[in-house]
């Protein structure tokens, strides 16, 4: 039996004694107490990297991890760090959790706070709202797609937001089923789906899993990392991924500072810096040395940077894996990019034409990594959620930011909310000033670091790399 199958039999027996020794009617009797909601979807929302930090004794596959842990000052902690919400678990066999710590926690605190639990049965949504929580935990892959629509609209009947668990492209395809009928306000506002990095069935994480998962689900979710994440690298990792919000146990409880563990973890990305229309291979080592995150090849014939597929390939040879291969096409059919960007063994594909979203879904199936520039916020607002959208002014003959700054203060509210790229006007002098008022987690540099059109400037580049200090890869770009 798998460790999934052995919690949920546990949970039923003890589902069971609970209700002989608390009947139904007297948990509808105390929702007549409960205190005003807190707004847990609310909460993750807001712009920035948004943690719910998780109270959590031990668990299934790491045994105990603080058995001796405050409820409420581990709460105190976390909000003091800027934790967005609390989760708490509830489940006694094992994770030695309690309706008791959650209380605790709660009553510390002024944070919204989630019941992590393993809701099979109405009787468990009843108790949840009455025990006072904010929000509650569903897993698909406890119930089934009756049974997990009966569930959450019955949460929701009784003022409770909804965290959703998936774990794979299976479960994601169960949501618009699960979900149908629900007003896509109610969604926005009560709703969000965390996406599990663990199988629960063997505890096995990978921590990127849930940036893959979020791709096939349905654009405007409110989406959680869930699992895994150990440290402010694969915070880091996630968000360059797309993903802004995540749930986080082990690290936490286990962290020596808690408050300092997550003050760290909300700090911006340093941005990853691209350097574009490379034609040489000694100018594509020479930028990789410096720390450019990624190079960019550029196929658009009327550009003074054009390159061949097959020069490309010559450029790239030797890179190293961690750094991305981009291709930048101006409205090319979809045959002719993915036939160049295997020839010249691209990671990416950036899109500066009128490409259409089924377009970028045909190129995102193919394998590569899927940016699109746009004009504007509102327009990169649109893009599908595994399209990285970069923003420049596109002023000029050409497509590109063509060498003009423009007010990358517009950038800052979509930053907020997704990793962005940005291009245009950028150089040596004000790399800086853009990367802190636009909130890019990447930046696109061409004639910036060039002497004219096309002609690489060894000094420029090693300038504007020198002035984005900590940048080792270009994980927006892959």
């Amino acid at each position: 039996m798998d460790f999934l199958s052995k919690i949920l039999a546990a949970k039923r027996e003890e589902v069971a004694e609970t209700k002989r020794r608390c009947p139904l009617e007297g948990l509808v009797a105390r929702l007549e107490r409960r205190n005003a909601a807190r707004g847990f979807c609310r909460a993750l929302s807001k712009p920035g990297v948004r943690v719910i930090a998780e109270i959590k004794r031990a668990s299934p596959s790491k045994g105990d991890l603080r058995l001796d842990l405050d409820p409420a000052a581990l709460a105190h902690m976390y909000e003091s760090g800027g934790a967005a919400c609390l989760s708490v678990l509830t489940e006694p066999a094992f994770f030695k959790g309690s309706i008791a710590d959650f209380s605790a926690a709660r009553d510390a605190v002024s944070l919204p706070v989630l019941r992590k639990d393993f809701i099979l049965e109405p009787y468990q949504v009843f108790e949840t709202a009455a025990a006072g929580a904010d929000a509650m935990l569903l897993i698909l892959r406890c119930v089934t797609e009756s049974e997990a629509s009966e569930l959450l609209r019955l949460a929701l009947a009784l003022g409770l937001d909804v965290l959703v668990e998936c774990y794979d492209a299976a479960d994601a395809r169960r949501i618009p089923v699960i979900f149908a009928g629900i007003p896509s306000e109610t969604l926005r506002e009560h709703v969000a789906v965390g996406i599990n990095n663990r199988d629960l069935s063997t505890f096995q994480t990978e921590v990127s899993h849930a940036a893959e998962v979020a791709k096939g689900l349905p654009d405007g979710l409110t989406v959680v990392a869930l699992s895994g994440i150990a440290g402010r690298r694969d915070v880091q990792t996630l968000q360059t991924l797309g993903i802004n919000r995540f749930l986080v146990g082990e690290a936490l409880v286990r962290s020596v500072d808690a408050t300092a563990t997550l003050r760290e973890w909300r700090e911006p990305l340093a941005p990853g810096v691209k350097i574009c229309g490379i034609r040489y291979p000694e100018t594509a080592v020479y930028c990789v040395n410096r720390g450019a995150g990624a190079l960019g090849a550029v196929f658009y014939p009327p550009s003074p940077r054009y390159v061949s597929p097959a020069v490309a390939r010559t450029l790239f040879d030797g890179i190293p894996e961690s750094v991305a291969r981009v291709g930048v096409f101006v409205n090319q059919p979809v045959d002719a990019v993915l036939d160049t960007a295997r020839t010249a063994r691209l990671t990416t594909v950036q899109l500066h034409g009128a490409e259409s979203p089924a377009a970028m879904r045909a190129v995102a199936d193919a394998g590569f990594r899927v940016v699109k520039a746009v004009k504007s916020a509102g327009e990169a607002a649109t893009l599908p959620s595994f399209v990285g959208p970069l923003l420049e002014c596109s002023r000029g003959t050409l497509p590109g930011g063509n060498g003009a700054s423009w007010n990358w203060a517009e950038a800052k509210t979509l930053a907020a909310h997704r990793p962005i790229a940005i291009a245009g006007g950028l150089t040596p002098e004000n790399l800086v000033n853009a990367s802190e008022a636009s909130g890019a987690v990447a930046l696109d540099v061409s004639s910036g670091a060039e002497s004219s059109p096309g002609v690489k400037d060894c000094v420029k580049i090693a300038s504007l790399l020198a002035c984005s200090a900590g940048v080792q890869t270009g994980r927006f770009w892959l």
